[in-house]
């Protein structure tokens, strides 16, 4: 029998130790994004919502509680739960209207820590 010698310093690849940690970066990535897509979502459809308002018509003309009950059908048709009518402030000048939000979005990581998006939205309504 031949007996062949090993010279570990030309073996190239990785080891199931590098495969493993390769693996683990991964998965903790993956984790990440499955946490924060749907935040991110709804961070566009909050601002989609806002962006349409500049198109409704006669918007500008609306008392301040039909423009929270159509913020609020609007968010509960698009499925953002995590806002409410009472988080939108309205001010009226003549015929411009200012809508803003701001809020939090917390996400819970993983024990006691969370992450914390600030979200601070603002749309400018001139007569229509």
């Amino acid at each position: 029998m031949l007996k062949q010698s090993i010279n570990y310093k030309q073996q190239k690849g990785f080891t199931m130790i590098g495969w493993a940690f390769v693996l683990a970066i991964f998965l903790f990535f993956a984790y990440l994004a499955l946490l924060i897509a749907p935040v991110i979502m709804a961070n566009h459809t909050t601002t989609t919502i806002l962006e349409s308002l500049k198109n409704e018509p006669g918007i500008t003309k609306k008392s301040k509680r039909d423009i929270l009950r159509l913020l609020d059908s609007r968010l509960l048709v698009n499925q953002v739960t995590n806002i409410s009518k009472d988080d939108f402030d309205i001010v009226k000048e003549g015929s411009t209207l200012d809508i803003s939000l701001e809020y939090d979005d917390k996400v819970h990581f993983a024990g006691d820590i969370y992450i914390v998006f600030e979200r601070n939205k603002f749309v400018e309504i001139i007569g229509n």
